[in-house]
Protein backbone atom coordinates (compact mmCIF):
# COMPACT_ATOMS: atom_id res chain seq x y z
CA UNK A 1 0.00 0.00 0.00
CA UNK A 2 2.68 2.47 1.00
CA UNK A 3 4.70 1.67 -2.11
CA UNK A 4 1.64 2.48 -4.24
CA UNK A 5 1.13 5.78 -2.37
CA UNK A 6 4.80 6.69 -2.92
CA UNK A 7 4.60 5.85 -6.64
CA UNK A 8 1.42 7.94 -7.03
CA UNK A 9 3.15 10.80 -5.19
CA UNK A 10 6.12 10.77 -7.56
CA UNK A 11 3.95 10.42 -10.67
CA UNK A 12 1.58 13.19 -9.56
CA UNK A 13 4.47 15.53 -8.72
CA UNK A 14 5.99 14.90 -12.15
CA UNK A 15 2.65 15.59 -13.86
CA UNK A 16 2.24 18.86 -11.92
CA UNK A 17 5.76 19.88 -12.91
CA UNK A 18 5.15 19.02 -16.57
CA UNK A 19 1.90 20.98 -16.73
CA UNK A 20 3.47 23.96 -14.98
CA UNK A 21 6.43 24.02 -17.37
CA UNK A 22 4.10 23.65 -20.36
CA UNK A 23 1.94 26.56 -19.18
CA UNK A 24 4.99 28.74 -18.49
CA UNK A 25 6.38 28.01 -21.96
CA UNK A 26 2.99 28.76 -23.44
CA UNK A 27 2.88 32.13 -21.71
CA UNK A 28 6.40 32.88 -22.90
CA UNK A 29 5.42 31.97 -26.45
CA UNK A 30 2.37 34.23 -26.35
CA UNK A 31 4.42 37.08 -24.93
CA UNK A 32 7.11 36.76 -27.60
CA UNK A 33 5.14 36.06 -30.78
CA UNK A 34 1.79 37.78 -30.34
CA UNK A 35 1.24 41.37 -31.19
CA UNK A 36 0.17 43.16 -28.08
CA UNK A 37 -1.66 46.42 -27.76
CA UNK A 38 0.16 49.25 -26.11
CA UNK A 39 -2.41 49.33 -23.32
CA UNK A 40 -1.79 45.69 -22.35
CA UNK A 41 0.26 45.00 -19.31
CA UNK A 42 3.65 43.58 -20.19
CA UNK A 43 5.11 40.79 -18.13
CA UNK A 44 8.52 41.43 -16.68
CA UNK A 45 11.26 38.99 -17.72
CA UNK A 46 11.75 37.83 -14.15
CA UNK A 47 8.02 37.53 -13.43
CA UNK A 48 6.29 34.17 -13.57
CA UNK A 49 2.58 33.47 -14.00
CA UNK A 50 0.64 33.54 -10.75
CA UNK A 51 0.93 30.35 -8.67
CA UNK A 52 3.13 28.44 -11.12
CA UNK A 53 6.20 28.92 -8.94
CA UNK A 54 4.73 26.15 -6.77
CA UNK A 55 5.36 23.56 -9.45
CA UNK A 56 7.94 25.34 -11.62
CA UNK A 57 10.75 23.18 -10.23
CA UNK A 58 10.64 19.42 -9.83
CA UNK A 59 11.72 19.55 -6.17
CA UNK A 60 9.07 22.11 -5.23
CA UNK A 61 6.50 20.17 -7.20
CA UNK A 62 7.19 16.97 -5.24
CA UNK A 63 7.20 18.86 -1.91
CA UNK A 64 3.89 20.64 -2.54
CA UNK A 65 2.35 17.42 -3.81
CA UNK A 66 3.47 15.73 -0.61
CA UNK A 67 2.02 18.65 1.39
CA UNK A 68 -1.36 18.11 -0.24
CA UNK A 69 -1.11 14.43 0.69
CA UNK A 70 -0.76 15.58 4.32
CA UNK A 71 -3.89 17.74 3.88
CA UNK A 72 -1.92 21.01 3.90
CA UNK A 73 -3.43 23.65 1.63
CA UNK A 74 -1.39 25.33 -1.09
CA UNK A 75 -0.25 28.91 -0.38
CA UNK A 76 -1.67 30.05 -3.71
CA UNK A 77 -3.94 28.52 -6.33
CA UNK A 78 -1.92 27.94 -9.53
CA UNK A 79 -2.81 29.53 -12.87
CA UNK A 80 -4.13 27.37 -15.67
CA UNK A 81 -7.28 25.33 -15.69
CA UNK A 82 -5.48 22.10 -16.43
CA UNK A 83 -3.42 22.40 -13.23
CA UNK A 84 -6.47 23.57 -11.27
CA UNK A 85 -8.52 20.56 -12.35
CA UNK A 86 -5.66 18.21 -11.54
CA UNK A 87 -5.26 19.92 -8.15
CA UNK A 88 -8.96 19.43 -7.36
CA UNK A 89 -8.96 15.74 -8.26
CA UNK A 90 -5.70 15.18 -6.40
CA UNK A 91 -7.17 16.87 -3.33
CA UNK A 92 -10.13 14.50 -3.52
CA UNK A 93 -7.71 11.55 -3.71
CA UNK A 94 -5.75 12.86 -0.70
CA UNK A 95 -8.90 13.34 1.40
CA UNK A 96 -10.13 9.81 0.64
CA UNK A 97 -6.70 8.33 1.39
CA UNK A 98 -6.38 10.18 4.70
CA UNK A 99 -9.91 9.28 5.79
CA UNK A 100 -9.41 5.59 4.98
CA UNK A 101 -6.05 5.56 6.76
CA UNK A 102 -7.51 7.20 9.87
CA UNK A 103 -10.44 4.77 9.85
CA UNK A 104 -8.14 1.75 9.58
CA UNK A 105 -5.87 3.13 12.32
CA UNK A 106 -8.86 3.68 14.58
CA UNK A 107 -10.11 0.16 13.90
CA UNK A 108 -6.70 -1.32 14.71
CA UNK A 109 -6.42 0.58 17.98
CA UNK A 110 -10.06 0.06 19.00
CA UNK A 111 -10.37 -3.66 18.33
CA UNK A 112 -8.80 -6.23 20.66
CA UNK A 113 -5.93 -8.40 19.54
CA UNK A 114 -7.04 -11.33 17.39
CA UNK A 115 -7.25 -14.71 19.09
CA UNK A 116 -5.76 -17.80 17.50
CA UNK A 117 -7.69 -20.80 18.78
CA UNK A 118 -8.03 -24.50 18.01
CA UNK A 119 -11.64 -25.62 17.71
CA UNK A 120 -11.44 -28.91 15.79
CA UNK A 121 -9.52 -32.16 16.12
CA UNK A 122 -7.96 -31.59 12.71
CA UNK A 123 -6.50 -28.28 13.88
CA UNK A 124 -5.26 -29.96 17.04
CA UNK A 125 -3.51 -32.67 15.01
CA UNK A 126 -1.87 -30.08 12.76
CA UNK A 127 -0.81 -27.83 15.65
CA UNK A 128 1.92 -30.24 16.86
CA UNK A 129 1.46 -29.14 20.48
CA UNK A 130 1.68 -31.62 23.34
CA UNK A 131 -1.55 -33.09 24.70
CA UNK A 132 -2.36 -34.63 28.03
CA UNK A 133 -5.13 -35.95 30.22
CA UNK A 134 -5.98 -38.08 33.22
CA UNK A 135 -5.46 -41.87 33.24
CA UNK A 136 -3.94 -44.43 30.90
CA UNK A 137 -7.39 -45.29 29.52
CA UNK A 138 -7.60 -41.90 27.84
CA UNK A 139 -4.21 -42.38 26.24
CA UNK A 140 -5.19 -45.85 24.97
CA UNK A 141 -8.38 -44.40 23.54
CA UNK A 142 -6.40 -42.03 21.33
CA UNK A 143 -3.74 -44.61 20.43
CA UNK A 144 -6.30 -47.26 19.40
CA UNK A 145 -8.37 -44.89 17.30
CA UNK A 146 -8.72 -45.71 13.60
CA UNK A 147 -8.41 -42.17 12.24
CA UNK A 148 -6.02 -39.22 12.50
CA UNK A 149 -6.59 -39.01 16.25
CA UNK A 150 -3.81 -41.61 16.59
CA UNK A 151 -1.39 -38.73 16.01
CA UNK A 152 -2.65 -37.15 19.23
CA UNK A 153 -2.12 -40.45 21.06
CA UNK A 154 1.54 -40.52 20.01
CA UNK A 155 2.26 -37.31 21.87
CA UNK A 156 -0.32 -37.78 24.63
CA UNK A 157 1.02 -37.45 28.17
CA UNK A 158 -0.61 -38.80 31.31
CA UNK A 159 -1.00 -36.10 33.94
CA UNK A 160 -2.99 -36.47 37.17
CA UNK A 161 -2.97 -32.89 38.45
CA UNK A 162 -5.22 -30.68 36.30
CA UNK A 163 -3.78 -27.44 37.68
CA UNK A 164 -0.25 -28.50 36.76
CA UNK A 165 -1.58 -29.12 33.26
CA UNK A 166 -3.26 -25.71 33.33
CA UNK A 167 0.09 -24.10 34.13
CA UNK A 168 1.53 -25.74 31.01
CA UNK A 169 -1.46 -24.61 28.98
CA UNK A 170 -0.78 -21.05 30.16
CA UNK A 171 2.47 -21.14 28.22
CA UNK A 172 0.60 -21.86 24.99
CA UNK A 173 2.31 -25.20 24.30
CA UNK A 174 -0.06 -27.70 25.86
CA UNK A 175 -3.63 -28.98 25.42
CA UNK A 176 -5.49 -30.65 28.27
CA UNK A 177 -8.25 -33.24 27.68
CA UNK A 178 -11.09 -33.54 30.20
CA UNK A 179 -14.79 -33.06 30.68
CA UNK A 180 -16.09 -29.76 29.35
CA UNK A 181 -17.74 -28.76 32.62
CA UNK A 182 -14.61 -29.60 34.60
CA UNK A 183 -12.58 -27.42 32.22
CA UNK A 184 -15.00 -24.56 32.89
CA UNK A 185 -14.44 -25.12 36.62
CA UNK A 186 -10.66 -24.87 36.13
CA UNK A 187 -11.04 -21.72 34.08
CA UNK A 188 -13.24 -20.02 36.66
CA UNK A 189 -11.09 -21.09 39.60
CA UNK A 190 -7.96 -19.71 38.00
CA UNK A 191 -9.57 -16.38 37.10
CA UNK A 192 -11.60 -15.60 40.22
CA UNK A 193 -9.94 -14.82 43.51
CA UNK A 194 -13.20 -15.50 45.38
CA UNK A 195 -12.66 -19.25 44.97
CA UNK A 196 -9.49 -19.42 47.10
CA UNK A 197 -6.99 -19.20 44.25
CA UNK A 198 -3.40 -19.55 45.26
CA UNK A 199 -1.19 -16.51 44.86
CA UNK A 200 1.03 -18.17 42.27
CA UNK A 201 -2.00 -18.90 40.11
CA UNK A 202 -3.51 -15.44 39.97
CA UNK A 203 -1.61 -14.48 36.83
CA UNK A 204 -1.58 -17.99 35.41
CA UNK A 205 -4.06 -19.14 32.78
CA UNK A 206 -5.38 -22.33 31.27
CA UNK A 207 -6.10 -21.57 27.67
CA UNK A 208 -5.81 -24.69 25.62
CA UNK A 209 -5.31 -22.95 22.32
CA UNK A 210 -4.91 -19.19 22.69
CA UNK A 211 -1.66 -17.66 21.47
CA UNK A 212 -0.86 -14.27 23.02
CA UNK A 213 2.23 -12.41 24.07
CA UNK A 214 3.97 -13.67 27.18
CA UNK A 215 3.00 -10.70 29.34
CA UNK A 216 -0.70 -10.88 28.39
CA UNK A 217 -3.18 -12.95 30.35
CA UNK A 218 -4.46 -16.03 28.57
CA UNK A 219 -8.00 -17.27 29.08
CA UNK A 220 -8.94 -20.92 28.92
CA UNK A 221 -10.43 -21.73 25.53
CA UNK A 222 -12.51 -24.90 25.29
CA UNK A 223 -12.63 -26.25 21.75
CA UNK A 224 -16.07 -26.49 20.20
CA UNK A 225 -15.46 -29.91 18.62
CA UNK A 226 -16.40 -32.68 21.08
CA UNK A 227 -14.03 -35.65 21.08
CA UNK A 228 -16.37 -38.12 22.79
CA UNK A 229 -20.06 -37.52 23.35
CA UNK A 230 -20.61 -39.65 26.46
CA UNK A 231 -24.28 -40.41 27.26
CA UNK A 232 -25.76 -40.75 30.76
CA UNK A 233 -25.51 -44.36 31.88
CA UNK A 234 -25.59 -46.61 34.95
CA UNK A 235 -23.39 -49.68 35.19
CA UNK A 236 -24.81 -53.11 36.12
CA UNK A 237 -23.42 -56.59 36.22
CA UNK A 238 -23.66 -58.58 33.03
CA UNK A 239 -27.16 -60.01 32.39
CA UNK A 240 -28.57 -58.10 35.37
CA UNK A 241 -32.41 -58.31 35.56
CA UNK A 242 -32.51 -54.65 36.66
CA UNK A 243 -31.08 -53.30 33.40
CA UNK A 244 -34.33 -53.21 31.29
CA UNK A 245 -36.28 -51.43 34.01
CA UNK A 246 -33.39 -49.03 34.74
CA UNK A 247 -33.17 -48.17 31.04
CA UNK A 248 -36.82 -47.16 31.00
CA UNK A 249 -36.55 -44.88 34.03
CA UNK A 250 -33.21 -43.45 32.91
CA UNK A 251 -34.63 -42.60 29.49
CA UNK A 252 -37.62 -40.88 31.10
CA UNK A 253 -35.34 -38.90 33.41
CA UNK A 254 -33.37 -37.66 30.41
CA UNK A 255 -36.51 -36.88 28.38
CA UNK A 256 -38.13 -34.73 31.07
CA UNK A 257 -34.92 -32.72 31.49
CA UNK A 258 -33.97 -33.69 35.01
CA UNK A 259 -30.40 -34.49 33.99
CA UNK A 260 -29.99 -31.11 32.36
CA UNK A 261 -31.51 -29.40 35.39
CA UNK A 262 -29.20 -31.20 37.79
CA UNK A 263 -26.25 -30.25 35.62
CA UNK A 264 -27.31 -26.60 35.53
CA UNK A 265 -27.80 -26.56 39.30
CA UNK A 266 -24.34 -28.05 39.84
CA UNK A 267 -22.71 -25.63 37.37
CA UNK A 268 -24.61 -22.52 38.49
CA UNK A 269 -21.82 -21.23 40.81
CA UNK A 270 -19.32 -21.73 38.02
CA UNK A 271 -21.44 -20.04 35.33
CA UNK A 272 -22.20 -17.09 37.59
CA UNK A 273 -18.49 -16.37 37.95
CA UNK A 274 -17.57 -17.12 34.38
CA UNK A 275 -16.99 -14.08 32.22
CA UNK A 276 -18.09 -13.93 28.65
CA UNK A 277 -15.16 -14.45 26.32
CA UNK A 278 -16.78 -12.31 23.63
CA UNK A 279 -16.82 -9.24 25.89
CA UNK A 280 -13.13 -8.49 25.45
CA UNK A 281 -12.37 -4.83 25.90
CA UNK A 282 -9.88 -3.15 23.61
CA UNK A 283 -7.46 -1.29 25.82
CA UNK A 284 -5.12 1.36 24.51
CA UNK A 285 -1.58 0.51 25.49
CA UNK A 286 1.92 1.40 24.45
CA UNK A 287 2.38 -1.77 22.44
CA UNK A 288 -0.41 -0.80 20.02
CA UNK A 289 1.34 2.52 19.39
CA UNK A 290 4.68 0.93 18.49
CA UNK A 291 3.89 1.31 14.77
CA UNK A 292 3.20 5.04 15.15
CA UNK A 293 6.41 5.56 17.13
CA UNK A 294 8.42 3.61 14.56
CA UNK A 295 6.97 5.69 11.70
CA UNK A 296 7.71 8.88 13.67
CA UNK A 297 11.28 7.73 14.34
CA UNK A 298 11.80 6.94 10.64
CA UNK A 299 10.47 10.37 9.68
CA UNK A 300 12.74 12.15 12.16
CA UNK A 301 15.71 10.10 10.98
CA UNK A 302 15.10 10.97 7.32
CA UNK A 303 14.60 14.64 8.25
CA UNK A 304 17.86 14.67 10.21
CA UNK A 305 19.74 13.08 7.32
CA UNK A 306 18.21 15.62 4.92
CA UNK A 307 19.18 18.51 7.20
CA UNK A 308 22.74 17.25 7.48
CA UNK A 309 22.88 16.90 3.69
CA UNK A 310 21.65 20.47 3.22
CA UNK A 311 24.26 21.80 5.66
CA UNK A 312 27.01 19.88 3.87
CA UNK A 313 25.80 21.23 0.49
CA UNK A 314 25.63 24.78 1.89
CA UNK A 315 29.12 24.80 3.37
CA UNK A 316 30.98 22.73 0.74
CA UNK A 317 29.27 23.79 -2.50
CA UNK A 318 27.25 26.99 -2.17
CA UNK A 319 29.69 28.95 -0.01
CA UNK A 320 32.65 27.95 -2.17
CA UNK A 321 30.99 29.23 -5.34
CA UNK A 322 32.93 32.33 -6.59
CA UNK A 323 29.64 34.11 -7.37
CA UNK A 324 28.27 33.59 -3.87
CA UNK A 325 27.75 36.74 -1.85
CA UNK A 326 26.32 36.39 1.62
CA UNK A 327 25.03 39.98 1.45
CA UNK A 328 23.09 39.38 -1.79
CA UNK A 329 21.89 35.81 -1.60
CA UNK A 330 18.70 36.59 -3.52
CA UNK A 331 20.69 37.89 -6.49
CA UNK A 332 22.84 34.76 -6.41
CA UNK A 333 19.86 32.44 -6.66
CA UNK A 334 18.16 34.71 -9.23
CA UNK A 335 21.15 34.53 -11.55
CA UNK A 336 21.37 30.79 -10.97
CA UNK A 337 17.70 30.30 -11.92
CA UNK A 338 18.16 32.34 -15.09
CA UNK A 339 20.90 30.00 -16.23
CA UNK A 340 18.58 27.04 -15.80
Amino acid sequence: MWIAVLVVLLISGSIFYGLARHYMNLQEYIKTHENRNTNEKQLDTAEKPVGLYLFGEIINSILYTYAMLLVVSLPKLPTGWSIRLLTGWYWLYCVLLVVSYRASMTAILANPAPRVTIDTLKELVESKIACGGWGMETKKFFQESSDDIQTIGQRFETINDPFVAANKVAKGVYAYYDNENFLKYIRVKRKNIDMNIQSDMVNATSNTTDVFAGEMERNLHIMSDCVVNTPISIGFHKNSPLKPLADIYLRRIVEVGLVEKWLNDAMHPIKSLETNEDEVKALMNLKKLYGAFIALAIGYSISTIGLIGELIHWHLIVKRDPKFDKYAIDLYYLSKNKKQ
